[in-house]
């Protein structure tokens, strides 16, 4: 289990050092800080408020069971980050391109990922067209989550994990 366990953590490392450092350049250095505030909860409750104000029903419906997801994965995603107590990435590797942006110091799982999928995820099922364009733009909140040094990639499998589980399951019986 020892050796797996291992294994995980160095394929996470290669992963993100390409993500963090081979894919560096000035166009990601401004895309990225920017996207990576779309899995934020001040953009999420703004969103998902502006939909709830809206007049139709459908819209009222997906941004109550929005916010349930939300909440019950971030909280979940909180749990997880008290007991694992996985160091940041920034924190434990030399050389990362980082830009820190009000975080706390452990990484498992990723909020801003799990926030972006749990929304993400309920658009689409509320809305199946919109799908092309959320859920690609929850990957992207994933990797800017890397690209600026915060997250591993499993913090980042893990957090979309829990945001569309728990999208599915307050679909279905909320």
């Amino acid at each position: 289990m020892k050796a797996l366990f291992e294994y995980i953590n160095h394929r996470d490392i290669n992963i993100l050092r390409i993500i963090n450092n081979s894919w560096k350049c000035r166009f990601l250095d401004t895309i990225m800080p920017a996207m990576t505030y779309l899995g934020s909860f001040p953009f999420m409750f703004a969103f998902c408020t502006l939909a709830f104000f809206l007049s139709t029903t459908l819209l009222h419906v997906m941004a109550t069971r929005a916010m349930i997801s939300i909440t019950i994965s971030t909280g979940i995603g909180k749990l997880l980050k008290i007991t694992v107590t996985r160091l940041r990435p920034f924190i434990d590797i030399p050389n990362l391109n980082i830009k820190k942006i009000g975080i706390d110091k452990y990484s498992f799982p990723s909020g801003h990922t799990t926030g972006a999928f749990s929304l993400a995820v309920i658009i689409a099922l509320y809305f199946p067209i919109f799908g092309f364009i959320t859920i690609p733009l929850a990957c992207c909140v994933g990797i800017s989550r890397m690209y600026i040094g915060v997250h591993y990639p499993t913090d980042v499998m893990v957090g979309a994990f829990l945001g569309i589980t728990c999208s599915f399951l307050t679909y279905r019986f909320f």
